[in-house]
């Protein structure tokens, strides 16, 4: 059994996979302030609530995006499961190449993402992660990566521009009833969300005309990735677990 551990901006999820199928995984609050043992007890308390027993992690693998968390989960693995981790970086084998300039600078998040969907979908692809980043990240009929973009996230721009709006109010990021919206509900629901939508849509088949072809299959993941999904037709299929599939993937490419 192998203890797989994302850790984003907003959220840090971790996971349990055994004979490369996913046991149980959480989210959890990407938090500064939690002590090594606190992210231990945690882990712990929440595995004994669906009878996982620790002591049969044979692995660990961190994906990270928040350098002082990468260090606390390390520190969690060696103390309390006595295991020294395997951390996601340009330099593991992959699957793949990068066919970018500086892939040092790719998060690992979006390694993990693209090592995944080339494994389980058909190619070319392009990833969309709906995180406090919405990216997009392309694979090549070959299966490499040739690049992406990156945007604002739905939730981040929403937030970004309450703050500086002193009339606006928080609201919660649905599809309207309508986009000719009636009250400043309305026009914020549909300015963000349906505003959001028509952004994936507009970079996908922009993507496509670069890449010369219609055919390329269109994966979201993310917290939004359903929701947003459910009111476009240019997303193929969702994978909520993209990130931790790659992160099984990589450990076990090389273990």
């Amino acid at each position: 059994m192998i203890l797989v551990i994302d850790i984003g901006n907003t959220n840090t999820v971790v996971g349990f996979y055994k004979n490369g199928k996913i046991l149980k995984n959480w989210r959890l609050v990407s938090s500064h302030t939690r002590t090594v043992d606190e992210y231990w007890i945690m882990v712990k308390l929440l595995c004994d609530s669906v009878n996982i027993h620790v002591g049969d992690v044979r692995g660990i693998i961190i994906s990270s995006v928040v350098p002082e968390l990468t260090n606390s989960f390390i520190k969690m693995s060696k103390v309390h499961f006595n295991i020294e981790p395997m951390v996601v970086t340009n330099d593991l084998n992959l699957g793949l190449k990068l066919l970018v300039r500086e892939p040092k600078q790719i998060g690992a998040d979006r390694i993990c993402n693209i090592v995944a969907a080339k494994k389980l979908y058909s190619l070319p692809l392009i990833v969309v992660d709906l995180g406090t980043a919405t990216t997009f990240d392309v694979l090549n009929s070959a299966g490499n990566y040739i690049g992406g973009s990156i945007s604002p996230g739905l939730v981040t721009g929403a937030l970004e521009l309450i703050r500086k709006a002193a009339q606006l109010h928080d609201i919660e990021p649905v599809y309207p009833q309508n986009i000719i919206g009636k009250t400043t509900k309305e026009h914020l629901q549909g300015g963000i969300f349906v505003g959001h939508i028509a952004m994936i849509e507009g970079m996908v088949e922009r993507i496509k005309t670069e890449l010369s072809t219609q055919s390329v299959y269109v994966i979201a993941t993310g917290g939004f990735s359903e929701e947003l999904a459910a009111h476009t037709d240019k997303i193929d299929t969702t994978n909520i677990n993209l990130t931790l599939e790659g992160l099984q993937i990589i450990y076990h490419l090389n273990k």
